[in-house]
């Protein structure tokens, strides 16, 4: 507005331009910005002349009105995760236009996810893509390209031919100053030269890995590193939705979780609810037993600027799976060792759980997944809707958890709330498990946490030590 000069607006005389002029009113901005009492003593005008003036120059400027049957639709590209009740789970899939965090704990499958969808964002749209490229910033780690290779050459959608490396930009940005450059200034003019180039495909999903390690820090938390975290935050969501809604792009984010504490240690007056009632509605997911002890970082700011939370977990349990059950590259290894093993002789494989905490285009639901060569797959017929959590101290009714996602549509309450569907003959503490070695096949790169204390397991004589200082003199 500042650019627009009085002199250019046609709608004005030449006798209201200049007395205008000699009142020190040379640009609208001058104008709208001044009283009409004050425009009319320094122009030496009458208030009614004042008034028609104001009217002609907003009128003139005014953006015409749009009806919103006529406005372009916004946010109806969808790119498939590549696994159909995933998408199903999350209204058709992932959808531009919008902010979506995966959340979870190390090992739990965010990366697998966020490489997963940078080559599915590729494919044409008959296979569920939108024929476009990503754009991958790392904060603390490398981009995973072998593992993204491996993604490649086995998951049935994907192919060398539809898909390729070239397409997928990447860079580091290991502080807050320069990932907000990044936002602001250098994907901005490689989202306008993209645009301008025929031959190369429009930009359409952002990833970034991870946002809290950009607040990782040894020094004790104070309340002006909460609030200038705080102001840090809304500054990044701020041009995130700006990129998502203008170029119609889907942004990802992968967050950390952190371990569940009591943060209410003040008494609340009747009516009031306190951080940790509310921060369950939208800070953790809560379909199975145990998932409630972690919780999302980075607080109610960055949550706020969120228009999708997924959340992962690690669950410990690993079941043997009925072929039917299994996905389809469990599948093909099943059926290739069945005619040598028994049934008692098959691996157990190692079950996790995702959970749509919130979201603006599809209901709250949790489902069992596992990770594979190709990704990650739903295990079929474990998806689960969840009912409205309720406040605390509310009795939930026996079997009101989940409702089961048929593929019609149709909804039948499972009668068991606390447990979750796979979590039924799921196998814990076997030895046979925990010294297993893990394959493709089964779960790549599977979790450093269980070879860890596998390596450094505590000697049974400490256990002892422990019970005997405890027990009462």
């Amino acid at each position: 507005m500042n650019s627009v000069s009085l002199s250019s607006l046609s709608s004005l005389t030449t006798y209201q331009k200049s007395s205008l002029e000699k009142g020190g009113y040379k640009s609208l901005s001058d104008l709208l910005l001044s009283t009409p009492s004050d425009i009319s003593r320094t122009s030496h005008i009458t208030s009614s002349e004042v008034t028609r003036i104001l009217e002609a120059a907003c009128r003139e400027r005014a953006a015409p009105i749009n009806k919103i049957k006529d406005l372009p639709p916004e946010g109806e590209e969808k790119l498939t995760t590549g696994d159909a009740e995933l998408d199903s789970m999350l209204g058709g899939g992932i959808r531009t236009g919008m902010l979506w965090e995966v959340v979870g704990e190390s090992a739990a499958g965010k990366t697998q996810l966020a490489l997963q969808l940078s080559l599915l964002v590729q494919l044409p749209p008959r296979l569920g893509g939108v024929l476009g490229s990503a754009f991958y910033l790392t904060i603390a780690s490398q981009l995973q390209t072998t593992r993204m290779e491996q993604i490649l050459n086995n998951h049935p959608l994907l192919s060398p031919s539809l898909c390729s490396f070239a397409n997928i930009q990447h860079a580091s940005v290991p502080t807050i100053e320069k990932l907000i450059f990044v936002l602001s200034n250098s994907l901005p003019q490689y989202i306008s030269a993209n645009d301008q180039n025929s031959s190369s495909r429009p930009l359409k999903l952002i990833v970034i890995d991870a946002i809290a390690e950009l607040f990782h820090t040894s020094k004790r938390t104070t309340t002006q590193f909460l609030v200038e975290r705080s102001r840090r935050l809304s500054e990044i969501g701020t041009l995130l939705h700006s990129l998502a809604s203008k170029h119609q792009i889907a942004v990802l984010v992968l967050n950390e979780v952190s371990d569940t504490i009591d943060r209410d240690t003040a008494p609340l007056d009747s009516g009031q609810i306190g951080y940790k009632d509310q921060f369950r509605w939208f800070g953790c997911a809560d379909s199975a037993l145990g998932e409630g002890r972690k919780e999302a970082t980075l607080g109610l700011v960055w949550s706020n600027q969120l228009n999708v939370r997924i959340f992962l977990s690690r669950t410990s349990r690993r079941r043997y799976l009925e072929e039917s059950e299994c996905p389809r590259k469990i599948q093909r290894s099943i059926s290739a060792i069945s005619s040598n093993n028994s049934a008692g002789d098959q691996e157990p494989v190692l079950i996790r759980r995702l959970t749509v905490v919130f979201s603006s285009v599809c209901n709250p639901a949790s489902c069992d997944y596992v990770v594979t060569a190709e990704g990650i797959s739903v295990i079929p017929g474990s998806a689960v809707l969840l009912a409205v959590r309720p406040m605390a101290g509310t009795v939930v009714p026996r079997g009101s958890a989940h409702i089961s996602m048929l593929p019609h549509g149709d909804s039948t309450p499972i009668r068991n709330a606390q447990v979750a569907p796979l979590d039924i003959g799921h196998v814990v503490g076997s030895t046979a498990v925990d010294s297993r070695c893990s394959t493709p096949d089964n779960e790549p790169g599977d979790d450093e946490w269980d070879a860890f204390w596998e390596r450094n397991a505590l000697p049974e004589c400490i256990f002892e030590e422990v019970a005997n200082s405890t027990e009462p003199l």
